[in-house]
């Protein structure tokens, strides 16, 4: 036989034997036959960055007023997160544009829908001037300024803020009153886009320093808004100037006559905070009622009951060393007030102290409802120079703490100030290295406040705020950096003081499966690729643990530890080896990564459908045995085919030439 024909039979051979093997090789995850997948990964996002440290990824500095005329200051910061949406962002402070010099200030209003990179700009109702129906209608109309703004959200997009309104009287730089302090509270609805109202709260004489904070716990008091402040209690005759607590359960339009928090009216500078079980507790500083001076501890007051039921009262720092006014190195007044938050691991008080020489930040927690309270723990990494001004906000698990730092200013000044940020991923027991928040330094010493009182002092606030969401921290506070682009001949003072905030992206990852939907034969094994990716500045153990609803999908593996390197990426195969009793119905599969109080998940949809019937019985195929079962009868089939071609081939040939030797003769 030729070549070219030995040629043609191997092929024809090899063909049969690849077709048996193609009809009877065991199926494998990738098939369509078996498998069908969706289209395309799922994938968590973050914000963008542009510094990285290990206490989160600092973003682009943002002043969030701009620079209209008269181009004044905006001091005393404050800002909150909307719980409903978290790129919604709300932020306040005494703003300073209704004139070109001298008072009078007013809550500004400044609100981002993008995560803190744009923001509108307003104030709030009821200002000198205001002749809108909405300021008309507000009491707020009946004063000429406001002061010591105070935001938060409930759970239902209502956003509440707080201040002080009075009347001022000025004729020129250094002299004038001040009458008429009452305490407010206005609300916004529609994620804090539409005003409202505003309700004044009656009772409370002098009213000072408030702070407000709102049940967000879901439990019978959600809703309610809680507000504490100092003040004389106008009902009760020699009353004494301490905090007062007052609540709101309608929503913000009334408000409970006040009474001291403590009870005995030793307090003063509140902070408010509502753990997860609806209990609210109020911070003070302790201060002799009738003489005004300082006791040397900080105390907090629990309340229960949707705030009607004083509980306890605790000295949570003792002693307590409070700041000295000015700290040394600077002639701004340096008046801070304690901040106190609350979430299911604890109570959190945050605050400055001088009992090193200079003014550090300090945390201290309790974690049994405020009988007890740690050692203070200081937070700055940098014992250097003055660190004082501490704001703290809760998300997730994370404790976030940003507060005014001078370390990089020469010894025995402060002219270079920065804003510095630390978080803890356990429960305040430790804290990250702190980072910078600002990109430039300024001069805390320049801008005058330029309204009563103390209109001729440098004023920075009494207090600097923080928002937190579960991906980003927001800091917001006020910075000198432009200040003398607009000047006061008439108070000889820089005035250009804006309200700056920026972006912290708190360390994180992500986890996306692929493919994210697939249907399996029952018997039959799927799969999908599990990819862990560091977000910028995630490093450490991620456990990863995978379930089924309803229940009885075979996962393997059902747990699993992953180291994830900082900026790179792990991944693994889960797989699905269905069984003959596996259930045929849509399963989910819900794929949890944990990393100490971060979490993240994604979801896979497994399909499980029949095999082949027989007789009502699902009956497996075993491809691979039925395979070897046959394999030797298919090469018999071949050697024979073979061979009959061949015989074939020769009979041909050799008919052939017996014609051509019958027709020769």
């Amino acid at each position: 036989m030729s070549s070219p024909h030995r040629m043609t039979l191997g092929k024809i051979t090899v063909f049969f034997i690849l077709a048996v093997l193609a009809a009877y090789l065991p199926e494998t995850a990738q098939q369509p036959s078996a498998i069908e997948h969706s289209p395309g990964p799922s994938r968590i996002l973050h914000s963008p960055s542009t510094i990285n440290s290990l206490a989160g990824v600092v973003g682009t500095n943002v002043p969030i007023v701009g620079e209209a005329a008269p181009d004044r200051q905006q001091v005393e910061t404050t800002i909150a997160a909307d719980p409903r949406n978290p790129s919604i962002l709300v932020a306040g402070a005494q703003d300073y544009r209704l004139k070109s010099s001298g008072e009078h200030r007013w809550h500004g209003y400044y609100r981002s829908t993008d995560g803190g990179v744009t923001w509108s700009s307003s104030l709030l109702p009821g200002f000198p001037g205001d002749n809108s129906p909405q300021g008309f209608a507000s009491p707020l109309h009946n004063f000429n300024a406001t002061s010591d703004p105070v935001l938060a959200f409930d759970r239902m997009g209502n956003l509440y803020y707080a201040g002080i309104a009075f009347n001022i009287t000025s004729s020129q730089p250094g002299s004038g009153t001040t009458a008429n302090f009452s305490a407010f509270v206005a609300k916004y609805i529609n994620d804090g886009a539409t005003y409202s109202a505003v309700a004044m709260i009656a009772g409370a004489d002098a009213a000072d320093k408030p702070w407000i904070a709102v049940d967000t716990t879901g439990g019978p008091s959600d809703g309610n808004v809680y507000l504490a402040f100092d003040g004389f209690l106008s009902n009760v005759p020699n009353s004494f100037f301490a905090t007062l607590f007052t609540s709101s359960s309608n929503g913000g339009k009334t408000f409970s006559l006040p009474f001291y928090a403590p009870p005995n009216g030793i307090g003063q500078l509140p902070g408010v905070t509502v753990d997860t079980a609806g209990n609210v507790y109020v911070s003070t500083e302790a201060f002799d009622p009738t003489f005004g001076t300082a006791l040397n501890y900080t105390q907090v007051t629990k309340i229960a009951n949707g705030g009607t039921t004083v509980v306890q009262n605790v000295k949570a720092i003792n002693p307590a060393h409070m700041i000295p006014s000015p700290l040394a190195g600077g002639s701004f007044r340096a008046l801070t007030i304690p901040q106190i938050a609350a979430d299911s691991q604890g109570v959190y008080l945050v605050f400055d102290d001088v009992r090193l020489g200079n003014s550090n930040v300090y945390l201290t927690r309790s974690t049994d409802g405020g009988l007890t309270w740690t050692s203070p723990l200081r937070v700055n990494d940098v014992l250097s120079g003055q660190h004082f001004f501490p704001t703290i906000a809760l998300s997730s698990g994370v404790i976030s703490l940003a507060w005014y730092d001078s370390r990089v200013s020469a010894p025995g000044t402060m002219t270079a100030l920065d804003v510095f940020y630390a978080n803890s991923l356990d429960n305040g027991s430790t804290f990250s290295p702190s980072v910078r928040v600002t990109n430039v330094s300024f001069n805390p010493n320049i801008v005058k406040r330029t309204d009563l009182p103390s209109d001729l002092q440098p004023f920075m606030g009494d207090y600097i705020g923080i928002a937190a969401t579960p991906l980003n921290a927001y800091p917001l506070w006020a910075d000198n950096r432009f200040s003398c682009d607009t000047f006061d001949a008439l108070y000889n003072s820089c005035v250009d003081q804006d309200a700056f905030t920026a972006a912290i992206g708190l360390h994180d990852f992500a986890i996306s499966a692929n493919p994210t939907s697939q249907t399996i034969l029952q018997g039959a094994s799927g799969a999908a690729n599990i990819t862990l990716t560091s977000l910028p500045g995630f490093q450490g153990n991620v456990t990863v643990s995978s379930s089924s609803m309803p229940a009885g999908l075979p996962i393997n593996p059902e747990s699993k530890n992953v180291t994830l390197p900082l900026g790179g990426a792990r991944s693994f195969n889960l797989t699905f080896a269905t069984t003959t009793s596996t259930l045929t119905t849509s399963f989910t599969v819900n794929v949890a990564a944990t990393s100490g109080p971060t979490s993240h998940s994604t979801q896979i949809s497994v399909t499980v459908n029949p095999s082949q019937r027989v007789g009502g019985s699902i009956v497996p195929v075993d491809k691979l045995g039925l395979l070897i079962q046959f394999l030797p009868a298919a090469i018999s089939i071949s050697v024979a085919l073979t061979t009959g071609i061949v015989a074939l081939k020769f009979w041909s040939r050799s008919k052939g030439r017996r014609q051509t030797r019958a027709s020769s003769k």
